[in-house]
């Protein structure tokens, strides 16, 4: 009789467990999950593959190179603060994320995102991500450059 218990309570758990899921086949999806720049930088569009849920933009991570730091690669990252970029939006709806080096620009109808990188002149590799949220997972990307 036991058994029949918790074999009934383990179907009755997965059942739930099963139902409670989200339908992530409706998120929007990034086209290009890496966007590469050399040194001179330039601009370049990552296009939004845009299903039934909207996205918006959530913050900034930079990948900084770190002697001190306890990993392999001697990276660190450092999710970005509000103060520490520049957002507006401009007479089209556009809103524009600026952080030092690098501008990301995402289309009023949040279809497109647009990156702009200015030249690197530190001698070092740049990387940050653009970190979306949607339901589940936004259409999130890195963008990288060359020294």
């Amino acid at each position: 009789m036991k058994h029949y218990f918790w074999w009934a309570a383990s179907v009755c758990f997965l059942l739930l467990f099963a139902c409670g899921c989200d339908d992530t086949s409706q998120t929007p999806r990034i086209k290009q999950e890496v966007i590469d720049f050399d040194r001179t930088g330039g601009t370049k569009v990552n296009e939004v593959v845009l299903k039934k849920n909207p996205w918006f933009f959530h913050t900034l991570v930079v990948y900084e190179q770190d002697p001190s730091a306890t990993t392999v690669n001697k990276v660190r990252e450092r999710e970005l603060t509000k103060d520490e970029m520049e957002i507006s939006t401009t007479k089209d709806g556009s809103k524009v994320i600026h952080y030092e080096w690098i501008t990301f620009c995402i289309s009023k109808d949040t279809r497109t995102v647009t990156v702009t990188a200015e030249e690197n002149k530190t001698g070092k590799p740049r990387s940050i991500y653009f970190f979306a949220l949607a339901i589940v997972w936004g259409p999130s990307f890195t963008v990288t450059q060359s020294e």
